[in-house]
């Protein structure tokens, strides 16, 4: 599918047309859909560039009721949900458009889709998410363009960003089996850390890390994640270094 028509930039994103009240998204609600919709990002080809890769998604959505001007969200790190554009809705091929109708969005023509034009680099999660004005009906995507992760034997780590120069992350791992005992093993700069950590009921295992050593403003930083049969370990950057486009 390729829909390059109207665009939305998150690297300098704007709000539309507000001019009425609507329920704000609460950040400890994001990802909870409602039942019976599904909101998901279709990526276009990537582009190349000296300044990092462009990135084109659009958002494609199933089961929300037609004919409701919608609000389109977007979460940063280390911000609040933030609403970004205002009367959106879907085509019939569950295609986030602006479809021109009174009371809605306007594009380029009748059903033009929301192109979303963005950059990313390490770890950086895109949080996207459609809801109605009255926050009754709501789903949320996200996408992560360039992971930092790692996997050996059906084991997986992964790392995505907290805050902007990743002074804080969340480690994610899975494959593990229900209760394994682990080792996590952290290492930022000079400093380090053991942890003996248990996997939950379902082999999994989440948790907050922060990587920012005193008196410096970048750096590496490593996690280690050590169970019984398998062993996975990432590493990254953090600080002013770790914010170039990739």
């Amino acid at each position: 599918m390729k829909f390059r028509c109207a665009c939305i930039s998150l690297l300098c994103i704007l709000l539309f047309g507000f001019t009425s009240a609507f329920a704000q998204i609460d950040a400890k609600n994001w990802g909870k859909n409602t039942s019976g919709v599904t909101l998901t990002f279709h990526e276009e080809p990537r582009q190349t560039t000296p300044d990092g890769t462009i990135l084109w998604y659009n958002l494609i959505g199933k089961g929300f009721p037609p004919d409701v001007p919608y609000v389109l969200w977007q979460w940063l790190p280390d911000r609040e949900p933030k609403a970004v554009l205002k009367g959106v809705s879907f085509d019939q091929r569950g295609v986030l458009v602006c479809s021109g109708k009174p009371g809605f969005c306007q594009g380029a023509g009748p059903d033009d889709p929301v192109n979303i034009k963005t950059t990313a680099v390490a770890g950086e999660m895109k949080r996207m998410a459609v809801a109605s004005p009255d926050g009754q009906i709501a789903a949320f995507a996200d996408a992560v363009p360039f992971p930092i992760e790692a996997t050996d034997k059906g084991c997986k780590l992964s790392v995505v960003r907290m805050s902007p120069m990743a002074e804080r992350v969340v480690a994610r791992a899975t494959g593990f089996s229900p209760g394994e005992k682990l080792t996590v093993r952290t290492h930022s700069g000079p400093e380090g850390a053991t942890l003996n950590e248990i996997a939950d009921s379902s082999g999994n295992w989440t948790t907050v890390i922060g990587t920012q050593v005193k008196g410096q403003t970048q750096g590496k930083a490593s996690i280690t994640l050590t169970g019984a049969s398998c062993s996975v370990s990432v590493a990254f950057d953090w600080g002013i270094g770790s914010i170039h486009p990739l």
